[in-house]
Order: C-alpha cells, then sequence, then structure tokens
C-alpha cells in the first residue's frame, strides 16, 4: 500500500498550498478540456507522465519524503529525467493556464511551479543523505528535469 504522507521537505504551509495551487490549476484545466486546443494535448501528455511516473515509484509514492526505508529509484521515465513527475505537474499546470487564460488561474499556477521547485531541492538533499553516493551518482547522469 503507498504511504500517502512523509516529511515535507519545504515549510509545510508552502509544500500544502502550493500543491493545493497545481491541483486547482489541473482541475480547472480538466473542466476546459474538452476544448481539445494546443493546451489539452499539452495536458493529455502531462498527465500520462504523471501516470507513468506514479507507476514508476510503485510503493515510494508519498505527499513529502518517505518515512519509510525504500530505494532509489532509476527506471522507466526516471531514467531520462530526476523528476518526471513533477515535469507533468508543470505541464498540467502551465497546460490548465493555457486552456482557460484567467488571471487567479495563473498566479496560483506560476506560485505552484516555484513551490515545486523547492520541494525538488528539498527532496534532492533528502535523496542525497538517504542514498549518498548512489544518488550523486545517479544525479550525474540524469538531469533535473530534462
Amino acid at each position: 500500500m503507498i504511504k500517502f504522507i512523509g516529511e515535507f521537505t519545504v515549510n509545510p504551509f508552502f509544500y500544502i498550498t502550493g500543491k493545493i495551487s497545481g491541483y486547482i490549476t489541473w482541475l480547472y484545466g480538466l473542466l476546459h478540456i474538452l476544448n481539445l486546443n494546443m493546451g489539452s494535448y499539452i495536458y493529455i501528455i502531462g498527465l500520462l507522465i504523471v501516470l507513468i511516473s506514479w507507476k514508476n515509484l510503485g510503493n515510494s509514492t508519498s505527499f513529502g519524503v518517505p518515512k519509510q526505508k525504500t530505494i532509489l529509484k532509476t527506471n522507466g521515465l526516471y531514467k531520462i529525467s530526476r523528476n518526471p513527475m513533477y515535469i507533468g505537474f508543470n505541464l498540467l499546470t502551465m497546460s490548465s493556464i493555457m486552456i482557460q487564460f484567467n488571471i487567479i488561474i495563473l498566479i496560483i499556477g506560476i506560485y505552484s511551479i516555484i513551490v515545486y521547485h523547492f520541494i525538488i531541492l528539498g527532496e534532492e538533499k533528502f535523496l542525497k543523505k538517504r542514498f549518498g553516493k548512489e544518488y550523486t551518482s545517479y544525479s550525474n547522469k540524469v538531469r533535473r528535469y530534462f
């Protein structure tokens, strides 16, 4: 079973509000996806990347870094990017902004993308501490985003 609650890598307020902001933009985009414009296609690609990344992580998926012992995941999309799920999240967010441009969605979407970047930086510190040389070697071979 997936353990969804882990330790936050940034201030819990920013972590939770950043995540919620992202979810709101995705929901907003989903509600308008039937327009099938360029934003809709990017939304679908982002959603597929998130789902594949989630499958690649398996039981290691959590909100925050996992408290339980895990192994470093370097399979699937994680061979190409250290953060494919966040790439998917950002594509969902950006496409939601494109699909139905709205100033509120733009602001909270940008906010969520910024918070996700800082979450990634915190997760990288955690991974270096937990996996040491194994993570350092992996991060030297695979880029943070693309």
